[in-house]
């Protein structure tokens, strides 16, 4: 896996943007000029991440000894796959740097503001919440202006919010197969450790919230709620959630597993407004994490092929750097066609 992670790491530097401020690298040539190699290289690599992580996370007792490394090689790469952590930071430099509200500035208003040379959506207004924006002054502070430093530390932010996340899973939990389900996905590795979005925060807010809002003591009670609220004012999907503060009386799996439904219910409408993107299965994937796994376990077993099918959803755009035309359905079909086999292969099986 850490093999596969290195490769993959080293080909995100392919997909540097022309405008941003880095040397030329060659690998450009490859990803640019060579987009159906490219695209048979990530298909492979993924494969390699799903295959090793479809055995590792029933096999290790605890978290592997190379985990470190793991996310110290996907935290250095580059965010090729999404432009959402650049759109973060020209936010974060409208608020913070340039003092205008992001909610009334847009970034392309800031003349001669170097980033709207790679910044996919600076003719829009802040897209998130004010938890999410009050938060991102932390990174902005820290990147002290340079831009790859602000990459790193905004991909260093939300790492944080993965390694809280992972250990509030084996906390409830206690066990290492339920937290490697997700920790070693390669899902939720690529879109929060690569690619640097903030669902991530959005959803250890919300669960951890949950968590506190059932205990007993009021001040555990009133931190649980704080949390949660502030969850949801980072992206709002979290707001369906609102009602599974009345199920005080639900044992917590029971609350996972509705969590989990209302969570792919908001997930599957997503097409409505945009587009599913991948990084919006973190929304479900961090519920099902809290959910026993067993033998014949249905959702973890949905999980792993959707995932899958989630990242095969880059390879039309890889391939041919478009994203209008033919590609919305090839990308539907080969979302689709790993969940089909799946279920075909446990029909068959149970025939």
């Amino acid at each position: 896996m850490i093999v596969a992670a290195l490769l993959l790491a080293i080909l995100s530097y392919g997909f540097i943007d022309p405008n941003f401020p880095i040397l030329h690298n060659p690998l450009e040539i490859l990803v640019y000029r060579h987009m159906p190699i490219a695209a048979v290289i990530y298909v492979l690599l993924l494969l390699v991440l799903f295959f090793c992580y479809h055995f590792l996370r029933f096999s290790q007792k605890k978290i592997p000894p190379w985990f470190p490394a793991l996310v110290l090689i996907l935290l250095i790469s580059y965010p090729a796959f999404s432009y959402d952590i650049f759109n973060y930071i020209a936010t974060a430099k409208v608020t913070f740097f340039y003092k205008e509200n992001p909610y009334i500035v847009m970034p392309i208003e800031i003349p001669n503001e170097p980033m709207l040379a790679f910044t996919r959506a600076s003719n829009k207004l802040a897209l998130y919440g004010p938890t999410w924006i009050i938060l991102t002054s932390f990174p902005h502070l820290l990147g002290m202006g340079n831009m790859l430093a602000t990459v790193l530390s905004f991909k260093l932010f939300v790492a944080a919010f993965y390694g809280a996340f992972v250990y509030l899973i084996y906390r409830k939990t206690k066990r290492w197969d339920q937290t490697l389900f997700f920790a070693l996905n390669p899902l939720v590795l690529i879109e929060i450790l690569v690619s640097g979005h903030n669902d991530i925060v959005m959803m250890t807010l919300a669960i951890a919230g949950l968590l506190l809002w059932r205990r007993a003591k009021a001040l555990h009670k009133a931190a649980g709620l704080i949390l949660f609220t502030s969850s949801i004012l980072v992206k709002g999907a979290t707001l369906v959630l609102v009602p599974l503060l009345l199920t005080t009386s639900w044992n917590w799996e029971r609350v996972a597993r509705a969590g989990c439904l209302l969570m792919f219910g908001v997930f599957l409408l997503t097409p409505l407004r945009e587009e599913l993107y991948p990084w919006y299965a973190v929304w479900w994937l961090a519920f099902a994490a809290f959910l026993p796994i067993k033998k014949k376990s249905f959702i973890h077993s949905f999980s792993f092929w959707l995932s899958l099918g989630l990242m095969l959803r880059y390879v039309p755009w890889i391939a041919t750097r478009q994203y209008g035309g033919m590609m919305p359905l090839y990308r539907s079909i080969l979302t689709i066609a790993p969940i089909g086999l799946y279920l075909l292969y446990d029909r068959l099986k149970k025939a």
